[in-house]
C-alpha cells in the first residue's frame, strides 16, 4: 500500500523537471538560460529591401527571413510623401518603397503569436529624425506595442526565458531622437549597443573597432559585415550592395571577421550579427552556422529561402541600373557630384 501510494507522487514530481528540459528559447535549450547579452543573433542589413533592383539588400522578405530564423532586423524609417505614415524606404523613397512599417511590422507580429518561444530585435535607422509617437502609432497599427520590451540602461539583462515569460519578446532600438519619457519601448541604441564600421569595398579590410558610438563601447554590440560595389555610369559613381560575392562573403569571410571582433572585444561574442543577401554562403558556412559557432550549439543545415531562385543573383553593372529606369531616372534628377551611399 505504501508503495502504490508513493508512485504518483514520484511521477507528479517529475512533471516540472520534464517541462523545463523541454522548454527552448528561439530554438535552442540552451538559451533558456543565458542573458540576452550573451548570445549572438543572425541580423538582416536594410531587411525590408529584397529582390532583384540594385537597391536591394536581401533576395527574400521579413516572413521569409523570420522562417528561415532571422532574429534581428535593420529597418530604415522615412517620412512619407502620402500621408502621416512612416514609410520603409532605401535613402530615398523613389529609389525603393516596400510600404508602411505598420504592413511590415504586422508580419513579425503574426509571427510573434504563432512562436510563442521567440525573441526578436529591431534597430531603427531614423532616417528622418521621426518622432518616437509615430512609431509607436506605426506599432499600435501592427498590433506589436504590446510585445515590446523595456530594458533600463546599464542594468542586467534578464535570461531569454524570463524575457518569453514576461510576454514582452521584443527589444527595439532607434539610433536618434529616443524619448524613453514618451515611448520607454523604443530604446536610444547607442546607450545599449556599439556597431563596428559598416562602410567597407574590401573583402580584406573588416574592422574591428567601435564606430558608432565614437569610442564608447556598451553592453551589446553588432557586427557590420556587407560590401559595395561601385559602379562607374550615369554621370556619377554609385556604390550599391555587392550581390555577386555575397556567397564568399557570408561564408569563411564571415567567420574570420566575427572571430577577430571576439578576441579584439577581450573575447565577448558579436550580438548582432549584420549581413546582406542571408540566404548566401558556401557549402555549411554561412551566417547561420558562423552564429551557432559563436553560440556554441549545433548547427543543422537547411534550405534558405522561399523554395525559389533568389531574384537579381546577377552581378550588377552600368547597364543593370539604366534597367532600373526609375531608379536611374532619380539619380539624374538629385544631381549626384561623387556618391550615392544605398543602404546606410
Amino acid at each position: 500500500m505504501k508503495l502504490s501510494f508513493l508512485f504518483p507522487l514520484i511521477a507528479i514530481s517529475f512533471i516540472p523537471l520534464a517541462k523545463t528540459q523541454s522548454q527552448v528559447c528561439n530554438g535552442y535549450t540552451e538559451f533558456c538560460s543565458k542573458s540576452y547579452s550573451q548570445i549572438a543573433f543572425v541580423a538582416t542589413h536594410n531587411s525590408y529591401a529584397y529582390g532583384g533592383v540594385p537597391a536591394a539588400n536581401q533576395n527574400y522578405d521579413i516572413s521569409t527571413q523570420l522562417k528561415d530564423g532571422v532574429r534581428a532586423f535593420l529597418l530604415d524609417g522615412h517620412n512619407s510623401t502620402k500621408g502621416s505614415d512612416i514609410e520603409l524606404c532605401h535613402t530615398n523613397c523613389n529609389l525603393l518603397d516596400t510600404g508602411t512599417a505598420a504592413n511590415t511590422l504586422k508580419n513579425i507580429t503574426s509571427f510573434l503569436q504563432k512562436n510563442p518561444n521567440e525573441v526578436i530585435t529591431i534597430f531603427w535607422e531614423n532616417y528622418d529624425n521621426i518622432d518616437p509617437l509615430r512609431y509607436k502609432a506605426e506599432y499600435d497599427k501592427a498590433n506589436l506595442t504590446q510585445y515590446c520590451f523595456t530594458q533600463p540602461v546599464g542594468g542586467t539583462w534578464p535570461t531569454m526565458s524570463k524575457i518569453i515569460q514576461s510576454g514582452q519578446r521584443v527589444i527595439n532600438f532607434i539610433d536618434t531622437n529616443a524619448n524613453t519619457n514618451t515611448v520607454p519601448w523604443l530604446m536610444p541604441e547607442y546607450s545599449y549597443v556599439f556597431e563596428t564600421p559598416f562602410d567597407n569595398s574590401d573583402p580584406n579590410a573588416w574592422r574591428c573597432t567601435v564606430d558608432r558610438p565614437k569610442d564608447q563601447p556598451q553592453q551589446l554590440y553588432l557586427v557590420n559585415h556587407f560590401l559595395y560595389n561601385v559602379i562607374q555610369g550615369l554621370g556619377s559613381a554609385v556604390e550599391v550592395p555587392e550581390r555577386q560575392n555575397a556567397s564568399s562573403t557570408n561564408s569563411d569571410n564571415l567567420a574570420k571577421h566575427v572571430q577577430n571582433c571576439t578576441n579584439v572585444f577581450d573575447g565577448k561574442i558579436p550580438n548582432f550579427v549584420a549581413i546582406d543577401f542571408y540566404d548566401q554562403g558556401q557549402g555549411n558556412v554561412n551566417v547561420f552556422s558562423v552564429v551557432a559557432d559563436l553560440n556554441k550549439v549545433t548547427y543543422t543545415p537547411q534550405t534558405y529561402g522561399n523554395g525559389t531562385s533568389p531574384s537579381g543573383s546577377k552581378k550588377s553593372s552600368a547597364s543593370d541600373l539604366k534597367v532600373n529606369g526609375l531608379f536611374s531616372a532619380v539619380i539624374a534628377l538629385m544631381g549626384v557630384a561623387t556618391f550615392i551611399i544605398i543602404g546606410l
